[in-house]
């Protein structure tokens, strides 16, 4: 009997090591890491959304109704798109379906945003000297550089668009149940949802930093 499949979306600037914490806990399914660049490089500027990027990578994984969907930060955006498309079940781990939701590093977002990551800031020692000055020996500190550094691998302008994503899609309207959101009240790069959701601890990254936490949010999806 074939394995069902999941597929595993990492969030902003984040490569397929985030979700290696949650691995060992897959082991009955046939496991899909999602990479945004192919998707990426299809989408124009000029037609740049959520939406847009999320009808490539259907096209891409050949996602089915039928396929579990994980989203991290804003892989959780995109499972929740995806959702709204076809129906799949999924679980947003410090996820939003609101971009509002997500808190700007910099004031006027909707300028600073895009233009220190078009301009590559975004990936600078600079950028990640300045996050560091603001989480210095908490434990999120660590996930974050992290995450920060994986970032370089990704090219300015894919970056772009994910931040034009982020700046100014609009709230989706959705009729289906409030999907399994899993969110730690002490993140501080998302802020928490309206609807109901899983508390874990770890800040933005649980699954880096409570991991069991995490695997007992996802007990009943899994």
């Amino acid at each position: 009997m074939a394995k069902k499949r999941i597929f595993l979306l990492p969030g902003f600037g984040e490569d397929l090591s985030t979700y290696d914490p949650l691995l060992p806990y897959l082991k009955d399914y046939e496991v899909h890491h999602v990479d945004y660049s192919s998707a990426l490089s299809k989408v124009p500027l000029w037609n740049t959304s959520g939406y847009a990027v999320v009808r490539h990578l259907l096209k891409e994984y050949d996602i089915q109704p039928e396929d579990k969907l994980i989203g991290h930060s804003t892989g959780g955006y995109f499972v929740f798109l995806i959702r709204e498309m076809q129906g799949n079940e999924i679980a947003m781990i410090s996820g939003f379906s609101d971009c509002a939701k997500v808190v700007p590093p910099l004031p006027y977002p909707w300028i600073t945003s895009p233009l220190v990551t078009i301009l590559g800031i975004t990936k600078t020692e600079f950028s990640r000297n300045y996050m560091l000055k603001k989480i210095k020996g908490k434990p999120v500190a660590k996930p974050t550089m992290d995450a920060m550094m994986q970032m370089t691998h990704f090219s300015s302008i894919d970056l772009y668009k994910i931040v034009l994503i982020l700046t100014f899609d609009e709230k989706p309207f959705s009729i289906l149940p409030n999907p399994l959101r899993i969110h730690a009240k002490d993140d501080k790069l998302v802020r928490l949802p309206d609807e109901p959701y899983q508390e874990v601890k770890g800040g933005h990254f649980p699954l880096a930093l409570d991991i069991q936490g995490v695997v007992s949010a996802l007990r009943d999806f899994l």
